[in-house]
């Protein structure tokens, strides 16, 4: 009951933060205003100016209430500030989530301010202006296609204000290689060995389910690209994984990232955000 009440704080057009669970709508206007972002939120009832604030990015199903509400008991046992923006199949379709919006429909380069990606930007500096949350970075969370999300966005975002980015279960990959085409590769796109020396040393985590081994999920890619990174998602991200440590080898550059295999987990969040939590804040 307590919840159901906390959620009929939602508004439209939030002015704050409510404390329990909330909904708010974004008009990113340093980017592409003319498409909203429902946001979901919660607030624990102790939270401080000096929280940290989580953003947790959801999968294929564009079901961001639900991550919401299953992320609840984490962001009351840790104290932080929810934040799960949702980007719906209407606005934003499989080029603008998980690729991130770095091409227009004519294969031609869009800005940056104009990239998915930076929107999460923009939206962590409206979610301090409403809370008056006083963290300088943020902490960065997706599974599955939100798993696509946050890989490319570590990838294309090296300035990026994430303290700790962690990707779970991505059905496919932009591998750290420029010799292969985008979006299986850097080849092509806005990032190159400059970036990739950037990148790497900073702090990312790639949580893999070792059952994770389902083929004919509708959502899966297996196209000769996708395979050729591995027949399932648990190959294919132990595979990224060993791309990116060679390439910090061959760049001669700090190699930061780690790899987390969840013992037991398949494609599920709610299996992998009890690995997840404490992999974000380092206990």
């Amino acid at each position: 009951m307590a919840l159901l009440l906390s959620s009929m704080q939602t508004c439209q057009a939030a002015d704050s933060i409510p404390t329990g669970a909330g909904s708010f709508q974004f008009v990113d206007e340093l980017g592409n205003r003319d498409k909203p972002i429902t946001v979901w939120t919660y607030a624990p009832a102790k939270l401080r100016a000096d929280s940290p604030v989580v953003f947790v990015m959801h999968g294929a199903g564009r079901n961001g209430e639900a991550y919401r509400d299953h992320w609840i008991e984490h962001a009351e046992q840790k104290n932080f500030l929810l934040v799960v923006p949702e980007f719906s199949k209407a606005a934003y379709d499989d080029n603008a989530y998980q690729l991130g919006n770095l091409f227009g429909p004519k294969g031609r380069r869009n800005e940056p301010s104009k990239w998915t990606y930076s929107a999460i930007e923009h939206l962590f500096d409206h979610v301090k202006q409403l809370s008056g949350n006083t963290s300088p970075r943020y902490f960065i969370y997706g599974h599955s296609g939100g798993g696509q999300f946050v890989h490319r966005l570590v990838l294309f975002m090296p300035e990026a204000r994430y303290e700790r980015a962690i990707a779970a279960n991505p059905g496919y990959y932009t591998m750290p290689d420029t010799k292969v085409a985008f979006p299986y590769g850097l080849k092509s796109s806005p990032a190159g060995d400059a970036t990739l020396k950037k990148v790497l040393g900073r702090a990312f985590t790639l949580l893999l389910g070792d059952k994770d081994l389902i083929r004919d999920d509708p959502n899966f890619r297996k196209t000769p690209e996708a395979d050729a990174q591995g027949k399932t998602r648990f190959e294919r991200g132990k595979n990224f994984y060993a791309t990116a440590k060679q390439q910090a080898e061959k760049l001669g550059t700090e190699f930061a990232w780690k790899q987390q295999t969840v013992r037991g987990a398949g494609h599920s969040d709610q299996q992998m955000s009890k690995a997840a939590v404490p992999a974000l804040f380092g206990r």
